[in-house]
């Protein structure tokens, strides 16, 4: 994710990467070849499993191809987090500190779940919600401070 200029009301630029390894994209095939096998096992064969997507054009003996369809209908499905994790100042890997400011940038904070620094065992909703409140919290305190 980067800045797309100085203007705050320009959204960001977002390159999530997806299959963008080697691994990621053997996994992603086998992931293809595996759900098929389990399709076609003989206790599923009363409900008639039939693959839609990416469908019999992606062959099991073509590695590229399989990528390819991974790629095509891949989607972020899970709660992604941590990419600004929330740390302590001798922690290379945070982003944020506790008031969720930008390490290195004035006046910048993030204000979302990417600030927890793993994922909670249940829904993200509630803890982004509660984020997002204490956000909003400390801005009002910011904006205090500045005032006086």
């Amino acid at each position: 994710m980067r800045l797309r200029s100085r203007e705050p009301t320009d959204p960001p630029m977002i390159k999530p990467n997806y299959l963008s390894t080697e691994e990621d994209r053997r996994i992603a095939a086998s992931a293809i070849r595996l759900t098929r096998r389990i399709a076609a096992q003989p206790a599923l064969a009363r409900f008639h499993p039939e693959e839609y997507l990416p469908g019999a054009t992606a062959r099991d003996d073509d590695e590229a191809g399989l990528v390819k369809a991974a790629g095509d209908i891949g989607t972020t499905i899970f709660h992604p987090v941590g990419t600004a994790k929330m740390g302590l100042p001798s922690d290379p890997f945070a982003v944020v500190d506790e008031r969720l400011r930008i390490a290195g940038i004035e006046r910048l904070r993030v204000i979302d779940a990417s600030v927890m620094p793993t994922i909670t065992s249940g829904n993200t909703n509630a803890p982004t919600m509660m984020i997002a409140e204490k956000g909003a919290a400390l801005l009002r305190e910011d904006a205090k401070a500045r005032a006086a």
